[in-house]
């Protein structure tokens, strides 16, 4: 009998990284936030944080340290199985440098024989580094919006005029990203982090820039790189109940734009890519006004619109991430990329709670066609926290959207119906 090659999965949500890697055929150990109920199939074992700590999404000091437990239950599951053959890390540990080491710490001192297949912490830095990535696009003859760390000071509101953009320097997700519309806004903003003891010199000032949300999916192994999606974000919408302004709440793949702008996304993507000497599978974050990408963002992980891309391609990306590190393998999945092309249109909606969740609802939403990442109806979910996400796939853009929508429909009359 051959013995499956493993792979252990850390993240605030690993069930879709799970999924891929599951069906692909290799035997999956995760370290998660949530513990979704359709995690558990597609995993040999694995360490819930919320479960181990006994709280829930929004419990304040969980909030801020989660990344911690990532870090320490991964580690604690390598000592139990020093035999996992290869190590992805996904979303929760994007800017938190030291967890990450004390990762690859624990794999040196151990020697495990285990492929880490994520980007080495020095790219890591250098693309969340944004500023730095900006100055490169701009010697380049990119356009990028115009931004600094923020001083609170007379000279740069004559620059930055309202509305503009206060963001952390760390973070994803849209969640540490404030629209300052008039000078009420700012300064609200600027007591309620000194009422926090937080660093003003934490946060970017930004300009604002209105257009579409747009993201690059991109493969590379640190030399050569193939785009594999070019995906409409779907950021802040009020129909999935987001509590904040630019929270991510979904994708649609392909995006659907025009000819001229999937070439320039593609190629501000692919310069950053061998500049950075980023490996496996990547995301790229960009707005785009007047057919022109702005980035925002780089997340040198996979991205969370992986499912939608694997789904609107019918490929298993996970599989060809972790080949991506092997430079025997980067031809034939170089010549796969190449050939593949969307099957259909394919649309994520992420669902968050509009008020607190019963666990009878739970049980029903959980039972309904489409929906993924279910959550345990062992308690009720409080108003704001995720409750599922919608994966619905169609022949066109508007059909594969809509149908999303109409999922999102029969969850709300659900809830409201009781």
């Amino acid at each position: 009998m051959v013995k499956l090659k493993s792979v252990l999965v850390v993240g605030f949500n690993t069930r879709p990284l799970a999924y891929s890697l599951y069906k692909a055929g290799y035997q999956v150990y995760a370290v998660d936030f949530f513990g979704d109920l359709d995690l558990y199939p597609n995993v040999h074992e694995c360490l819930i944080v919320t479960k181990k700590l006994g709280a829930n999404y929004n419990y304040h000091l969980l909030k801020d340290k989660y990344s911690e437990f990532l870090a320490s239950f991964s580690i604690e599951l390598l000592r139990k199985h020093p035999n996992i053959n290869y190590l992805i890390i996904g979303s929760g540990l994007d800017d938190n440098y030291n967890e990450r080491k004390s990762i690859s710490d624990e794999i040196r001192k151990k020697e495990y024989n285990i492929l880490n297949a994520n980007n080495n912490l020095e790219s890591i830095k250098e693309a969340r580094d944004i500023k730095k990535v900006y100055n490169f696009l701009k010697s380049g003859g990119y356009d990028v919006p115009n931004t600094e760390i923020f001083k609170n000071s007379e000279s740069q509101y004559h620059i930055f005029k309202f509305p503009f953009i206060l963001k952390r320097r760390t973070g994803s997700g849209g969640i540490n990203v404030n629209k300052i519309e008039n000078e009420s806004d700012l300064i609200f903003f600027i007591k309620r982090q000194e009422a926090k003891s937080y660093n003003l010199s934490d946060w970017l000032i930004q300009d604002y820039i209105e257009g579409v949300p747009v993201s690059c999916t991109i493969i590379s192994n640190g030399n050569e790189c193939e785009v594999i999606s070019i995906n409409r974000q779907i950021i802040g919408s009020e129909f999935v109940n987001v509590p904040k302004e630019f929270m991510y709440c979904g994708n649609i793949v392909p995006a659907n734009l025009l000819k001229d702008d999937n070439k320039l996304i593609s190629e501000i993507s692919i310069i950053l890519t061998k500049n950075l000497g980023l490996k496996g599978i990547n995301g790229f974050d960009f707005v785009l006004k007047n057919h022109y990408p702005f980035l925002m963002e780089i997340n040198p992980r996979i991205p969370g619109s992986i499912r939608v891309s694997e789904t609107a391609l019918n490929l298993n990306l996970l599989d060809l991430h972790i080949q991506s590190f092997y430079p025997e393998k980067w031809k034939d999945v170089k010549k796969l990329i190449t050939s593949i092309k969307p099957k259909c249109f394919a649309s994520k909606l992420i669902m968050f709670a509009p008020k607190e969740i019963d666990i009878t609802l739970i049980e029903r939403i959980n039972r309904l066609k489409y929906v993924h990442d279910k959550s345990e109806p062992v308690k009720k979910i409080l108003k704001d926290e995720p409750l599922c996400t919608v994966l619905f796939q169609g022949q066109d853009f508007a059909e594969s959207y809509f149908g999303a929508l109409k999922i999102i429909d029969e969850i709300k009359r659900i809830i409201e119906l009781g």
